[in-house]
């Protein structure tokens, strides 16, 4: 019986998974560290369905990191491709 009642609690406030987020990072940013958000993402949502809220706030804020450094990976990666093009495009034009 208490396990019951814990577990519709767990159910009722549950902690962020950042599922979305990962996938995103995942897809379109930085596959290794979004792999790595995706399965602290995955163990977030066990955590959830368990009952374990200590071990799902420890994964979720572990996933929350890995898909923010992933992100800004993502974008610099992004600025540093389109300042190389810049730079590329107009060393032709001089020649």
């Amino acid at each position: 019986l208490w396990l019951c009642s814990c577990a519709t609690a767990s159910v009722t406030n549950p902690v962020n998974d950042y599922l979305g987020y990962s996938i995103f990072t995942m897809l379109c940013c930085c596959l290794p560290l979004g792999i790595a958000a995706l399965v602290f993402s995955i163990s977030t949502r066990e955590a959830n369905h368990v009952g374990d809220r200590m071990s799902a706030e420890r994964s979720s804020r572990t996933a929350r990191t890995l898909n923010h450094v992933a992100l800004g990976l993502g974008i610099a990666g992004l600025i540093l491709s389109i300042v190389y093009a810049v730079v590329v495009i107009n060393a032709v034009r001089k020649y």
